[in-house]
């Protein structure tokens, strides 16, 4: 099937590029054997569980590194009215729960 094209005035013939097209049809189709000989589902279900535990590691371990100093600056804010209060409290409760009486 041709392609008639107008540019100018002049009409063009362009025939599609029919050999174009089947390589890249024979490239795709390479590439998805490729990627289909590689698929391991136990591989992917266990790098998966590997992520989640180091994904919920690295929360606990910056949480741990962050609160402290966050609590530290928000324990020298006695200025401020609710806020000196509120942190003063959070800071007591802590103490008191780390007393062992």
């Amino acid at each position: 099937m041709a392609v008639k094209k107008k540019s100018f005035g002049k009409t063009q013939s362009k025939e599609p590029d029919t050999k174009g097209i089947i390589k890249t049809m024979r490239s795709l189709d390479r590439h998805m054997e490729m990627l289909a000989s590689h698929y391991q589902p136990r591989r992917y279900l266990w790098m998966g569980f590997i992520r989640g535990i180091v994904y919920g590691l690295g929360i606990i371990v910056s949480i741990a590194i962050v609160l402290p100093f966050l609590l530290a600056i928000l324990s020298t804010i006695d200025w401020i009215p609710y806020v000196g209060d509120l942190i003063s409290e959070i800071v007591f409760r802590m103490e008191s729960a780390q007393r062992p009486y």
